[in-house]
């Protein structure tokens, strides 16, 4: 489906020239006779920055104004019926077309902020097929009259970017259907990655070489045991899957049942693909034993971009996804340009639009308080909680810096960063995939324990409000607070015990949150098969798996796990691992904490555990 102008808008622009007297218009400002302002406030300058001045008026910019939904407020009223046995809406999810029915903005919203734009001098105009984004492309010079701000040119370690420091206005009489005005600055998302240790990469390579064909040692042998527990490991898919309790085919160890070869998923990408759908067969023809080749998909959101500086990041998420799930139906790559906010919101919104993938992983994120500057988190919201309506699920890393969240890129050193949390993690509807050390047994790979690991992402919002799910299963202070914590579940991110993948033909052992949201996708695929893809958003069936085993205890307005045996570092709850060992700057405990969240998946647990009636 290409993103083109809707039915309700034709915009005969895309031949438009930019106005000669463009540069006149940005001095002079051009006044409008009543302005209101968006959700796109002024950036002001970050942490390290130094102000350069305002950018050239002829630098080329692209816009995407966000516009407002209709009938948001029966959002989590449905979701909540779409999880109540005996409702009429109970696991009857809405089409693209429902959807748009209910809450797309309408054509005239539409035809009035596409006009504004090319009277001011915008040209190549595009809506989404759902009406929530009007994208277009002008100058540094048209897009500052336009919307009475200010852009200036920011030095940052080394690098230069640029931003908004003044609040986006629009018209009065966009007031209300104009949200957010995204692409006035260059931010961007970063992955979660994080490499192995050098000991490691050696260790690994001599492993591998020394593997053959027949492969008769169970899973992985450990780099690094002690007695009877691996703690400093790497694991392929085959091991994930024995640590995470696959079900075995026909009771064959080599063999994997219960995969999501039925299920359809998606990942968010940025760049050139080439390499990574090379690296995702070499991993599937050289893993023991032999993975089935998942078709792929590549769509382009946008304009596509060369870059193959985040190949590492896809690389990863594309193998352990589909080899942690065994197998897919097809695996989908939706391709933003860049990982800034005006393109990811984008390519959220396609893969929503496409309404094809179950599900999809997001490996990478920014601190809050930028989307929640610049107006994305407002759009990206909206966009996650159709998707969620729909029965589709987003997973994303919850970070790596602790209990902060980075100012520009990800230094995965916990408390370097701002008191806040990773988005889009962080969103009420998407589940934010915090980390843990994955311990397992010397000579079956078999799972022992989890503790939590140091750098994982997780705390308490800054900007976005708890969801009705997380009333009773996080801290009263959370509720009271009315702001999300996170992270919602966890698995492996520990870079000591995590994944072999091949980037750019060579085996690495790769880590970080990076890993666990992409490892989270592959055990929901897994669930949605079992189930004939009808579970839908998994964050209410998840909280109420968690309630299922717990006990509520009225006086302290919390489900209350149970006591954990002396001296374990986790306890089962349901299909999840309790992980009650390991901090990141906030303890793990007994129950929902903000550094594992419910716990890590036992998939075969969560095959019967997880409440679907």
């Amino acid at each position: 489906m290409k993103y083109i102008a809707s039915a309700a808008f034709a915009v005969a622009t895309a031949a438009a020239a930019v106005p000669a007297g463009a540069a006149a218009i940005h001095q002079t400002g051009m006044p409008m006779i009543a302005v209101a302002q968006t959700s796109t406030h002024g950036f002001p300058a970050v942490r390290g920055s130094r102000d350069l001045g305002r950018v050239s008026d002829a630098m080329p910019m692209h816009v995407a104004l966000g516009l407002a939904p209709r009938n948001t407020a029966q959002i989590d009223a449905l979701i909540k019926r779409q999880n109540t046995p005996g409702d009429s809406m109970y696991q009857r999810f809405l089409t693209p077309a429902e959807t748009n029915a209910l809450f797309a903005p309408t054509g005239q919203a539409v035809q009035n902020a596409a006009t504004y734009l090319q009277q001011r001098g915008f040209r190549n105009i595009k809506v989404t097929p759902d009406n929530l984004i009007v994208t277009a492309d002008g100058t540094a010079a048209i897009a500052s009259a336009a919307f009475g701000t200010e852009i200036h040119a920011l030095a940052n370690n080394g690098a230069r970017i640029f931003a908004n420091t003044t609040p986006a206005h629009v018209p009065a009489a966009l007031a209300g259907s104009v949200t957010s005005v995204l692409g006035l600055n260059n931010y961007g998302m970063h992955p979660m990655i994080r490499y192995a240790p050098a000991k490691m990469q050696s260790m690994l390579r001599a492993r591998r070489t020394a593997a053959t064909a027949s492969y008769t040692a169970p899973v992985e042998a450990c780099q690094e045991p002690v007695g009877t527990l691996c703690v400093l490991n790497s694991y392929d898919a085959y091991g994930f899957q024995t640590a995470y309790d696959a079900p075995p085919f026909n009771g064959n160890s080599n063999l994997w049942g219960k995969t999501g070869k039925s299920t359809t998923i998606a990942l968010f990408t940025e760049g050139n693909m080439t390499n990574v759908l090379t690296d995702l067969v070499k991993y599937e023809d050289n893993n023991v034993p032999v993975l089935p080749h998942v078709k792929v998909d590549v769509v382009n959101a946008g304009i596509p971009s060369p870059d193959v500086s985040g190949q590492d990041e896809f690389d990863l998420d594309s193998q352990t996804s589909t080899g942690m799930a065994g197998n897919v139906k097809s695996l989908y790559l939706y391709v933003a340009t860049t990982l800034t906010d005006s393109d990811t919101a984008v390519d959220f919104d396609r893969f929503k639009t496409d309404d094809i993938a179950k599900a999809g992983s997001a490996s990478f994120g920014e601190c809050e308080l930028f989307p929640m500057l610049d107006g994305a988190e407002v759009l990206e919201d909206k966009i996650f909680a159709e998707a969620a309506v729909q029965g589709q699920t987003v997973f994303s890393s919850a970070g790596d810096n602790g209990t902060t969240c980075p100012v520009v890129a990800s230094t995965g050193v916990p408390g370097t960063g701002l008191p806040a949390q990773s988005y889009p993690g962080v969103s009420p509807y998407v589940i934010s995939v915090g980390g843990t050390t994955l311990i397992t047994t010397v000579g079956t790979g078999a799972y022992n324990s989890e503790v939590a690991w140091y750098g994982t992402g997780g705390g308490m919002s800054e900007t976005e409000n708890a969801p009705y799910w997380q009333a009773g299963v996080v801290s009263k202070v959370a509720t009271t607070a009315a702001f999300k914590e996170v992270p919602d579940v966890a698995m492996d991110a520990d870079p000591n015990t995590g994944a072999n993948v091949y980037v750019n033909g060579t085996l690495m052992g790769v880590g970080g949150t990076s890993l666990s949201s992409p490892l989270s996708l592959g055990v929901w695929a897994r669930l949605e098969t079992l189930h004939a893809n009808k579970l839908g958003f998994a964050a209410p069936l998840l909280y109420k798996e968690y309630e299922k085993y717990t006990t509520y205890n009225s006086t302290l307005g919390l489900y209350v796990p149970p006591t954990p045996p002396v001296g374990a570092l986790d306890q089962p709850i349901g299909g999840f691992h309790d992980v009650i060992t390991g901090s990141n700057g906030t303890p793990a405990l007994p129950g929902y904490d903000t550094t594992t969240g419910l716990g890590t998946f036992d998939i075969n647990k969560s095959f019967s555990d997880l409440p679907t009636s």
